[in-house]
């Protein structure tokens, strides 16, 4: 294995971790049902995997709209957490494509 094949594990193993304490933080700390919980980690997954191309207007746009409905459903830790992922995968994404 190459330097820059371990520097792509390393990170992609960064992002599995911090998605774990995501999943587990909101599960264990603030009390969020479990199927929620994983549901919308792996629609932040998705969205990050969909959009990591998208001008980054958008991208603010996404984190904007996401802040507004944590804040609507009261849980705006949780989703804080989650747009937190979200952009950690928009970056993950960048630094493995190169």
């Amino acid at each position: 294995m190459g330097e820059t094949e371990n520097k792509n594990m390393l990170v992609l193993f960064g992002v599995i971790v911090a998605a774990l304490l995501v999943i587990l933080i909101s599960i264990l700390g603030l009390d969020v049902p479990v199927v929620p919980v994983c549901v919308i980690v792996l629609i932040e997954a998705a969205l990050a995997v969909c959009l990591h191309d998208v001008p980054i207007w958008l991208h603010g746009l996404v984190v904007l709209v996401q802040i507004v409905a944590g804040i609507l459903c009261h849980n705006v830790i949780f989703v804080v957490m989650c747009v937190v992922l979200y952009l950690l995968g928009i970056l993950t994404l960048g630094v493995v494509r190169d």
